[in-house]
């Protein structure tokens, strides 16, 4: 007769299948791999002038399991400044922006609920700013901090450069006033009828001041007259006086 097992002897051994079931199933679930990225770039414009604005691009390549990031933007406040409100992010997320006004801006974003992490090559951050002085502003990542969908991070230093030349912007054209055609007098060229030298037919013997031959002319006319007028008088004169020396 085959006595029953005691059932106080199975719990233990129950205890281990299922323990043992628990570790499969966790064995068997996929794990999430770190976050990672294969590069972190920095882009900007090779050159821009005061006044106008710098558009900044940080951006990933590779990305894996990418669900938040930390990323420190670096640049120089006597050059250039951030515009306010300009940071943008991927869509699908929350982002918070810092800029601490002494040359660093920290753009923090995340993905929301059970959206998936990023992946792929993927902008992380666009920000403007405004070239103020001349000179050459240089960009940086000096740190970023990489968050998988499990909460697991990886930190990166020095992670990327960029420069951008600011020169001084250029002077708006004024108006010359344009050259006036000169006179041929000021210059030494052909005197116009009626300078000082040339006879003018049109030009009156008479007036008060005239010159030239034609006031000369006038002169000897009235000259000439007056000497005719002298003879008859003193011819009159002699005439008469005959004329009573013959009655006497």
């Amino acid at each position: 007769m085959t006595r029953p097992v005691p059932r106080r002897r199975l719990r233990p051994r129950a205890a281990l299948v299922g323990g043992l079931a628990l570790a499969a199933a966790a064995l068997a679930a996929p794990a999430h791999a770190a976050p990672s990225v294969t590069a972190v770039t920095l882009g900007t414009p090779a050159s821009v002038e005061v006044g106008a604005e710098v558009t900044v691009t940080v951006a990933a390549t590779g990305a894996v399991d990418l669900y938040a990031y930390d990323v420190a933007v670096a640049y120089d406040p006597a050059l250039v400044a951030l515009v306010d409100d300009s940071v943008v992010t991927p869509d699908g997320g929350f982002a918070d922006v810092t800029d601490d006004a002494a040359g660093t801006v920290t753009v923090a974003h995340t993905r929301l609920g059970t959206s998936p992490g990023l992946e792929g090559d993927v902008t992380l951050a666009t920000l403007t700013f405004t070239a103020v002085s001349d000179g050459v502003a240089t960009f940086a990542v000096p740190a970023a901090t990489l968050v998988g969908a499990d909460s697991a991070t990886v930190t990166l230093t020095d992670a990327a450069t960029g420069t951008t030349t600011v020169t001084a912007a250029a002077a708006p054209p004024t108006d010359e006033p344009t050259d006036e055609p000169s006179d041929p007098a000021d210059d030494g060229g052909t005197p116009s009828p009626g300078d000082d030298g040339a006879s003018d037919p049109s030009s009156s013997p008479t007036g008060s001041g005239s010159t030239g031959p034609l006031a000369t002319t006038g002169a000897s006319v009235a000259w000439f007259a007056g000497a005719a007028l002298l003879a008859v008088v003193v011819g009159s004169g002699i005439l008469l006086v005959r004329r009573r020396a013959a009655t006497r």
